[in-house]
């Protein structure tokens, strides 16, 4: 469904001649779509009466529709039995691996400790051999 707009051409814009409107007013120019062709926008009237849910439907037992997906309550029990087993075991590993973590960060927070007095006392070392180098070599300039 294509819709035409017609605008006059630039140069005849300003021209308010009757070979304008004529020419605009021409059924071949203007295109509209038939009343065949569009649809009916009438609403659609429900008595106050009706019901208001859809009938149910009857499906023959091999077809999809008919499965229900609802489940027993045993079965809906283990289900959820099950769940709360695995939920315990991952959150049981998780623990694991957190605490392994946490060992693991004290292990290196100590070795760290170590290496900083380690390196405190090689600085101290260092620091006292520049000193008494450099005291050598002022007394032996004089």
């Amino acid at each position: 469904m294509a819709t035409t707009f017609l605008t006059p051409p630039a140069s005849q814009s300003n021209s308010n001649t009757s070979t304008d409107t004529d020419e605009l007013s021409t059924p071949s120019k203007l295109t509209r779509p038939r009343l065949s062709q569009r649809k009916s926008s009438g609403t659609m009237i429900i008595p106050r009466d009706a019901p208001t849910e859809a009938p149910a439907q009857e499906f023959p037992p091999e077809d999809a529709r008919a499965m229900s997906p609802r489940r027993s309550s045993e079965e809906t029990d283990k289900m959820l039995v099950s769940a709360r087993l695995s939920i315990e075991r991952r959150a049981q590993d998780m623990q694991s691996g957190l605490a392994a973590i946490a060992t693991q960060i004290e292990t290196v927070s100590k070795n760290c400790e170590s290496l900083d007095r380690q390196n405190q006392a090689l600085q101290d070392a260092i620091g006292d051999m520049t000193r008494s180098l450099s005291r050598e070599s002022l007394s032996s300039k004089k």
